[in-house]
């Protein structure tokens, strides 16, 4: 799990955990997504949600996949 600054539609996005990230699929990761993450005040992300938040925050994504290599 990497924290880092997320949020979706305006609300903080917190505990997303990233699955999927593979080296061979290096440097686009088409493959990589989130896999689960909460709102600040516990509620899950729903499966369009979590396509939405890597949408809306790609360039965090991107981060997150590169944390999670090195």
């Amino acid at each position: 799990m990497v924290s880092t600054h997320l949020q979706l539609n305006g609300r903080a996005v917190v505990d997303a955990v990233l699955t999927n990230v593979d080296m061979s699929d290096y440097p686009d990761f088409c493959d990589a997504y989130f896999e689960s993450a909460i709102y600040e005040d516990g509620t899950a992300l729903s499966d369009d949600e979590l396509d939405n938040l890597r949408e809306q925050n790609f360039d965090a994504f991107y981060e997150m996949i590169t944390d999670s290599i090195f």
